[in-house]
């Protein structure tokens, strides 16, 4: 299972920013602890990033579908 807290550098000034990846793939945005920026998952990419999880859980598992 893809870890649920991880931490992500801010655009703009480099501060870690700590964010869920199920909340991030259900819309939420999370904002820098240290400035204004926040990061988000554009709409026209989730379906990119669901594959891409799903292709690192397979490998994860020892899969070979």
């Amino acid at each position: 299972m893809i870890q649920q807290n991880q931490n992500i550098p801010c655009p703009s000034c480099k501060t870690s920013i700590p964010f869920d990846a199920k909340q991030l793939m259900m819309g939420v945005r999370f904002q820098c602890p240290n400035c204004d920026a926040s990061i988000g998952l554009a709409e026209e990419s989730k379906p990119v990033v669901e594959q891409t999880i799903q292709k690192l859980e397979t490998l994860k598992s020892g899969d070979s579908k």
